[in-house]
């Protein structure tokens, strides 16, 4: 049969207790101590990121407020560029207009000018005309009245 010594069972015991201890010493300490580095690694990699997370939402946040900035300046700009081009095309209007105004005032006056020098001309066209016919008038006048007092 089995028999049991109960020195055998104390040096077992103490054996398992030095080992246990050695283990601890030598296993388990740097093993824990891998282990809590490697979680102050992991917890520092979280917090990395999440500033990471924040710092790219600000620059996010910034960006479309630049943006919004940008698109309310370029409907300004266009706004501006719109009332520029309205009021450059109203000058340009009203200076066509002016320009045809006086265009047209001038090709009247040359007209009533040439109208009067054609006045003028059919006058003094006439006189001549109206010389002329007397002339011809006291010539055949002057013959009859030659004719029958010859």
């Amino acid at each position: 049969m089995l028999s049991l010594n109960p020195w055998d069972i104390l040096w077992t015991v103490v054996n398992l207790l030095v080992l246990y201890l050695i283990f601890k010493k030598f296993l388990f300490q740097p093993v824990m101590n891998v282990i809590n580095q490697r979680d102050e690694m992991i917890h520092k990699q979280f917090d990395q990121a999440r500033q990471s997370e924040e710092a790219a939402a600000k620059s996010k946040e910034e960006y479309e407020a630049k943006l919004a900035a940008a698109d309310a300046e370029a409907d300004q700009i266009l706004a501006k560029a719109k009332r520029n081009a309205e009021e450059e095309s109203a000058r340009a209007i009203e200076n066509a207009r002016k320009e045809t105004e006086r265009s047209l005032a001038k090709a009247r006056a040359e007209i009533e000018q040439e109208k009067a020098l054609a006045e003028r001309e059919a006058r003094s066209e006439i006189a001549k005309l109206a010389i002329l016919a007397a002339g011809k008038i006291i010539r055949t006048g002057d013959q009859s009245e030659n004719g029958s007092v010859k």
